[in-house]
């Protein structure tokens, strides 16, 4: 019976480890990779794939090529920014716990489309400024939630924005109507006075 909870508790121990692994060879699958002097650094987003509104973050992985090793303390000497469009953001860099070589940088990306990791500064002295934009080569763009939302799809962005519109139009003219029926009401009243004391003998 020992033996046989044993075995079982083994298993369970392989299968999780499996699980991890292969979530994690995912995850890189879905980054891209450029080298630089003699180190490869491995980019993407943190949860792949990316969905809009969603806390999300860099994914980096630096080796040295020749030894094999990975690359730790570059959140010293590299910078990093997320780039959008004509909008771009610098965040602050951390090395990802529990793993060497892995750093990464907190963003919550609030429109869907292709981004763009640039990440600059030095590795053991040697130069990078390296940019990388999302793409089938490289790394997911972002989603809208809407590919996922279930039962009901999740209104985007630029729904909720209409729908704000359409919200302070209303109360807007509410406001307005109401002081407009103020204003009659007064002037009912004063009217009315000044007929009541017309009418006194």
């Amino acid at each position: 019976m020992i033996l046989n909870r044993k075995i079982l508790t083994t298993c369970l121990a392989l299968a999780s480890a499996v699980t991890l692994f292969l979530i994690t060879v995912r995850g890189i699958l879905a980054h891209g990779s450029t080298e630089v002097g003699n180190y490869e650094l491995v980019i993407g987003f943190h949860n792949e794939p990316a969905y809009q509104g969603e806390p999300n973050g860099l994914d980096l992985f630096v080796t040295n090529i020749e030894t094999e090793e990975a690359v730790n303390g570059l959140e010293e000497t590299l910078r990093v920014e997320i780039v959008y469009g004509s909008s771009n953001r610098e965040l602050e860099l951390r090395p990802q716990f529990g793993q060497e070589g892995a750093y990464t940088a907190d963003v919550l990306p609030t429109e869907a489309g292709d981004y763009t990791w640039h990440i600059w500064g030095d590795i053991e002295g040697t130069p990078v400024d390296v940019s990388m934009t999302s793409s089938p080569d490289t790394f997911g763009s972002v989603d809208p939630k809407s590919v996922v939302s279930f039962p009901n799809p999740e209104p985007a962005s630029a729904d909720l924005a209409a729908q704000a519109d359409a919200a302070a139009q209303s109360a807007q003219t509410a406001l307005i109507v109401g002081i407009v029926g103020i204003v009659l009401g007064l002037a009912g009243l004063v009217l009315g006075f000044m007929g009541f004391r017309a009418a006194r003998p």
